[in-house]
């Protein structure tokens, strides 16, 4: 049996992929569309693994299996360092929303809340929720990848 190449290089790319995507305000809008960001970083990690293996083997399922959820990992990781950067933001935005809103249960309400623990409550809720949902639509793009990119070269079979 023949040496496979690692799993994390590729894999991490794919993360990065998946992480600037959701951890960017706007560009995070393009995961509405069936999280296509995220199975794009699936899909970037299984075209990376393909570069490295060996041109006459064919890449399995579980190798896409594996890059993806791996890729869902680190997007999930990296998008929650960014999302950081603009927590603030999402809480300002729910103040400012709620000031537009005529309800005084609702400002009553968040009068009530303390920011930084709301920021933190959202931080932890975002990051769980984004770490299982990358996890499945990266494997989906995984495998999407290894559909693609995962044939083994004619030539190189010949040979």
């Amino acid at each position: 049996m023949e040496k496979r190449p690692g799993k994390l290089m590729p894999s991490i790319w794919g993360g990065l992929l998946i992480g600037f995507i959701s951890g960017v305000p706007f560009l995070a809008w393009l995961n509405c569309s069936c999280c296509i960001g995220v199975m794009a970083g699936g899909i970037l990690a299984a075209y990376l693994y393909r570069n490295d293996l060996d041109p006459g083997q064919p890449m399995e399922m579980s190798d896409g299996a594996a890059l993806g959820l791996l890729s869902g990992i680190f997007g999930a990781v990296i998008g929650a360092i960014l999302n950081t950067f603009w927590g603030s933001m999402s809480v300002n935005f729910i103040y400012k929303m709620s000031q537009n809103i005529n309800s005084p249960q609702l400002n009553n309400w968040l009068n009530q809340i303390n920011p930084i623990m709301l920021e933190r409550g959202l931080f932890i809720f975002k990051f769980l929720s984004d770490f299982v949902i990358f996890c499945i639509f990266g494997l989906i793009g995984g495998l999407i990848g290894v559909s693609i990119f995962g044939k083994a070269k004619e030539s190189a079979k010949a040979a």
